[in-house]
């Protein structure tokens, strides 16, 4: 199935995936937003 705006159906595969995916996104966020802060 395609992924695209479908987020539930990650969750009933498995969580642990999601949770790496949202936990590499906040990581990048937070170093972009500390290298545009300086």
């Amino acid at each position: 199935l395609p992924p695209t705006g479908m987020p539930l159906p990650f969750m009933s595969y498995g969580g642990s995936s999601m949770v790496a995916t949202l936990t590499g996104l906040g990581v990048v966020v937070s170093i972009v937003l500390g290298d545009s802060r300086g």
